[in-house]
């Protein structure tokens, strides 16, 4: 019988203390939780790309005696035809790097009451997509005559964009969502500066090269090569391949012309681990924090344990009296400090809920996953067991004849 109704008198006589220790559990699970997830999610999301194929290097031509456009032709024929190589491409940005490309796009004329946001942009050619090992989930690729040269002043018409792109910009409505709709972007246009730039391809996750931007996944890649002295790169390897190929990429590319700086190859893991230095840094300082947290916590369950102990001194002795044994007054405390931690916990979770709701809304951060919710409550339980365990042991061993006297 594990007697729940005195349990509660006990605590409702003492309100204060229960309700301190409720809010600090509260507390605590919606700060851990939500840490855990902001983190977690931030550091190890996916960018779209076989990050283990896929490898980046700038170059510096300082030569006047070449071509650009041409030698950006001839560079990536050079590149496509090292073995080991699946595809090569000159890109303006590269994913995850932090350079930064973006600009304003609306989904209609701005006089017309459009919808902006500012996307990520990516300028390639045909071999862009297959160098950058997106998934295309509706439309096609660029044919060679959509893509334009650097030099070139004709208007890019068309664009493949990433599938969070066509949700931010052509959203569907309640009573779609309601109806089943799928969201439509296949050939609809977007507007650069008034200009109608059409869709013609959807790839299912691309990021910005900015890790940090507040809507990373804003993307779009236009059909146009740029030739100018200073390039980047990217190449994408079979699988194991990886290392030799850039092993041999400055002596590659310094032989077809030599007066150019080639800058040392990084892969993409490099990049990642870059680009997300601070906010590993960030982590390892959160992760004290949560230490802090819980051991706070751990004490606060403590010392509301020792405190009731010392105060039901003669409750104990008398239930020992009545022949209670060493485990009926374990169990007690324990099932006292389980419903305590329990309605902190069930706030805390309210609280982390509302909290993630607002920051969705806000910053347009990630839904906040059970898992974590439920990983901190266990956590929190498993705590709060440990914690009361020795007071609860304490209180066990006390007699009847000196909890008696004591009064």
């Amino acid at each position: 019988m594990f007697e729940f109704g005195p349990i509660f008198n006990a605590m409702l006589r003492h309100k204060s203390h229960a309700l301190l220790l409720v809010v600090q559990i509260a507390l605590t699970l919606a700060i851990v939780a939500f840490i855990i997830q902001n983190r977690l999610d931030l550091m190890n999301r996916e960018s779209g790309l076989p990050e283990s194929e896929v490898f980046k290097f700038d170059i510096f031509t300082f030569g006047e005696d070449n071509n650009l456009p041409q030698q950006v032709a001839l560079d990536e024929q050079l590149l496509r035809s090292l073995p080991g190589v699946i595809d090569a491409a000159r890109l303006n940005q590269i994913p995850i790097s932090g350079s930064s490309d973006n600009s304003s796009f609306s989904d209609k004329p701005r006089l017309e009451g459009s919808l902006e946001k500012n996307i990520g942009v990516y300028r390639g050619g045909t071999h862009t997509l297959n160098t950058l090992g997106v998934k295309l989930i509706e439309g096609r690729n660029f044919t060679d005559d959509e893509v334009i040269s650097g030099d070139s002043k004709l208007p890019v018409t068309v664009a493949i964009v990433s599938k969070a792109t066509v949700e931010a910009m052509f959203p569907l409505s309640p009573e779609d969502k309601k109806q089943g709709k799928q969201q439509q972007g296949l050939g609809k246009n977007l507007y650069a500066f008034d200009v109608p730039i059409k869709i013609i391809g959807i790839v299912e996750k691309l990021q910005r090269s900015q890790v940090n931007a507040s809507e990373v996944e804003l993307s779009i890649i236009l059909p146009k090569i740029s030739a100018n002295k200073f390039g980047r790169y990217l190449v994408r390897t079979e699988a194991n391949q990886r290392q030799e190929v850039m092993a041999n990429i400055e002596k590659e590319m310094l032989k077809l012309y030599p007066y150019r700086v080639i800058r040392k190859p990084v892969t993409m893991n490099t990049l990642r681990d870059d680009s997300y230095s601070k906010d590993r840094m960030m982590s390892q300082l959160l992760t004290i924090l949560i230490v802090i947290l819980l051991l706070i916590t751990s004490l606060g369950i403590v010392g509301m344990a020792v405190f009731n102990v010392n105060r039901r001194t003669r409750q104990i002795g008398t239930r020992r009296a009545l022949g209670a044994s060493k485990a009926n007054i374990v169990r007690y405390f324990i099932i006292e400090n389980w419903l305590v931690s329990t309605v902190g916990i069930v706030i805390g979770v309210g609280l982390s809920l509302l909290l993630n709701n607002f920051l969705m809304q806000q910053f347009s951060l990630p839904k906040l996953e059970p898992i974590y919710i439920v990983m901190t409550m266990l956590a929190i339980w498993f705590l709060g067991l440990i914690a009361v365990y020795l007071p609860a042991k304490k209180a066990s061993h006390i007699s009847p004849a000196i909890a008696t006297r004591s009064v």
